[in-house]
């Protein structure tokens, strides 16, 4: 559902997604993502977060809500999401989320 991998000369945590990105999957995602950022509380000026959805092909208005989130936590411009499947992208488009949330 959701893997962690932090690294360090670029100070981004990578988070990357799989399976359908449900209500129920969107909030446990939440949950173990809202965990892992507590280790970076310290230095969540430099953070970077990076959601990666290669293998993500449905999110929910709760992954919506979760990315929102997620984006608030770091500076301006310091999220982002990559790999986005075509019918994932048009979600965030017509959410009008897509530039807010810098997803490609």
């Amino acid at each position: 559902m959701v893997a962690f991998t932090f690294e360090e000369a670029s100070q981004a945590l990578f988070c990357l997604f799989a399976g359908r990105m449900d209500t129920v999957n969107s909030k446990i995602a939440m949950e173990r993502f809202n965990a892992k950022l507590s280790e970076f509380q310290s230095d969540a000026e430099k953070l970077r977060i990076v959601f990666d959805l290669g293998t993500v092909d449905y999110v929910a208005s709760e992954f919506l809500r979760f990315s929102l989130s997620a984006a608030k936590c770091v500076q301006k411009g310091n999220f982002s999401i990559v790999n986005t499947d075509t019918q994932v992208l048009k979600v965030f488009i017509i959410a009008g989320m897509a530039s807010i949330l810098n997803v490609s």
